[in-house]
């Protein structure tokens, strides 16, 4: 194993646990990412991309776009590094510029869930139902057993005032999910349209 392996790995950890206590350790391995991009350039752009979800983590906005765009001036057809900016962009509240971000993804790839999704959560929040209802409507046709976009599915309808559809995802879900807490979400859910 390669000493930038390692890091990495430890880079993927703090990620995945990150806490208000490893802010520090954050910026560290943020700048000592700088050094290994220009140090090992190729994998340069693993490293800015590491580097932009830790700025994002720390709320530096700015620091991870920018380190993000010097990952997809090195590896521009990487679908997941365009998610990645549109999700930076949404936690920013920049929410036109998360939503042309995920749609250049899906021109180039309709088949891209995650980017399908994420389209329909901006659209959600902006009270574009029947886009977002779409979008969720296209992502279970990549992934019809996906009971988390049932739920989310469930949301949608009943926001648009279909609650007999709304309720049979909700039942569905309720019955068939081995995630207890989304079983507790629909079964709530259900009761509020009147059901259970």
């Amino acid at each position: 194993m390669l000493p930038t392996d390692t890091f990495f790995a430890d880079v993927e950890q703090v990620i995945a646990e990150f806490a208000e206590a490893d802010r520090p350790r954050a910026r560290k391995m943020a700048e000592e990412l700088e050094h290994i991009a220009e140090r090992v350039p190729r994998v340069a752009d693993r490293c800015y991309t590491y580097q932009a979800r830790l700025y994002a983590m720390l709320q530096e906005y700015e620091q991870a776009l920018a380190a993000l765009d010097r990952a997809v001036q090195l590896a521009p057809l990487d679908e997941q590094l365009i998610i990645l900016r549109g999700d930076i962009h949404r936690q920013m509240a920049e929410f036109s510029q998360a939503l042309q971000d995920y749609t250049a993804v899906l021109e180039h790839h309709p088949e891209a869930v995650t980017a399908r999704v994420r389209r329909a959560e901006v659209l959600y929040a902006a009270g574009d139902y029947a886009r977002a209802l779409q979008d969720i409507n296209d992502a279970l046709k990549h992934e019809p057993r996906s009971l988390r976009l049932l739920y989310r599915r469930g949301l949608i309808l009943a926001d648009l005032r279909r609650p007999q559809e709304a309720s049979a995802d909700f039942r569905q879900v309720a019955r068939l999910s081995p995630d207890a807490e989304l079983r507790k979400k629909a079964g709530q859910r259900l009761r509020e349209l009147g059901e259970g």
